[in-house]
């Protein structure tokens, strides 16, 4: 076999076992990193947005700390993605604006906000983590944790504030 035809069997070897894996991937595991792309990029653009103005030392901790670990499973996330072949969406810039313009009772509506993003994104997490999609239901397992704290200290900021 010639150096051509090699290398167009290796491709086509490739190309099948990737389409199996996008093939594998199910409507629901699918939606779900799309729908988690989307969550995590919203709590992290609020918080980044919001920190300017939140004045409430405990609650720009908070923020802080949304940041930090919204930025490290926002990266886990697109790697999966990757992995699975599924395109993530844009941020969406209205919700940018919005915060960025705001200035008024930020702490009260930040707190609110993610108050009831967690809440829908630990639904959205404990759905997914028993995925059976071995990789999809380890990434979500191991960051419910995370979310779950997230959520709780948002619901105790708000309770003090």
């Amino acid at each position: 076999m010639n150096l051509h035809k090699k290398i167009l069997v290796c491709v086509a070897v490739v190309a099948t076992f990737a389409t199996s894996a996008l093939a594998e991937l199910s409507r629901d595991d699918r939606q779900f990193i799309e729908d988690a792309a989307k969550a995590g990029m919203k709590e992290f653009n609020v918080s980044q947005q919001a920190l300017a103005n939140l004045t409430v030392p405990e609650v720009r901790s908070a923020a802080q700390m949304m940041l930090s670990d919204h930025m490290r499973t926002n990266a886990e996330l697109q790697a999966l993605a990757r992995q699975k072949g599924v395109v993530l969406p844009m941020p969406d810039a209205k919700v940018t604006r919005r915060w960025s313009e705001n200035t008024k009772d930020v702490e009260d509506e930040y707190l609110s906000e993610m108050n009831h993003d967690h809440k829908d994104v630990v639904d959205l997490y404990e759905k997914a983590a028993v995925s059976e999609d071995q990789d999809i239901a380890a990434f979500a397992q191991r960051t419910l944790p995370t979310l779950r704290h997230h959520l709780a200290m948002v619901r105790e900021l708000k309770r003090v504030n």
